[in-house]
């Protein structure tokens, strides 16, 4: 069937779109992904800005000194002397026996550190809390307090023994503010846990 010369002309044009107005364009997939990149980092950077209350501080120094109970009761089972944790105004260290007494264990990650709620000065690597009466220490407005563990001849009031046996005594170590109290706990098998109430 015979076709006119117009008819094949239009079919051979290509398509082509109309053209835009000068001046309007789009962004580009970059651009997109830069300005999102530059928004997560502004909202990451305001996040750590801004002041986290004490009870997620006491929460999080819980969590890591559960951590840590655990650590340290191992490391007694395992060797032949004691562990101790001994808490103070400054923070805290883990301690063991020695010809001149209690003394810094200094290997991680049972080191000495600064309670997570306070702003003093962390105690140096080789801190031992001073001798006191008291078995509850109090630190920055926190009060810290100990039940259970191991018995040790000469230890101060307040400080936790982990002996040698694979099963120790149950375990309560306690964080208290006015507002919240934080448990760290074992029945002196199960891994430690904590419990919490207002």
């Amino acid at each position: 069937m015979p076709t006119s010369a117009a008819g094949s002309k239009a079919n051979s044009q290509p398509c082509v779109a109309p053209a835009s107005p000068q001046g309007v364009r789009g962004f580009t997939l970059i651009e997109l992904l830069v300005t999102l990149f530059v928004m997560a980092l502004l909202t990451g950077v305001a996040a750590l800005a801004l002041p986290h209350g004490r009870d997620d501080a006491m929460r999080r120094e819980a969590q890591r000194l559960a951590a840590l109970f655990d650590a340290a009761r191992t490391l007694a089972a395992d060797g032949s002397e004691p562990v101790v944790w001994a808490p103070g105004v400054a923070g805290y260290d883990f301690l063991r026996p020695s010809p001149r007494g209690w003394t810094a264990l200094g290997s991680a990650p049972l080191t000495a550190r600064g309670w997570a709620w306070s702003d003093a000065v962390p105690p140096p690597p080789d801190y031992v809390p001073l001798p006191r009466r008291e078995a509850t220490v109090t630190a920055d407005g926190v009060r810290i307090s100990v039940e259970g563990g191991s018995a040790a001849g000469d230890v101060q009031p307040g400080w936790l023994v982990f002996g040698t046996e694979p099963v120790s005594p149950p375990i309560r170590v306690t964080l208290r503010d006015d507002d919240h109290e934080i448990t760290i706990g074992s029945d002196g098998i199960a891994p430690f846990a904590l419990s919490s109430q207002r």
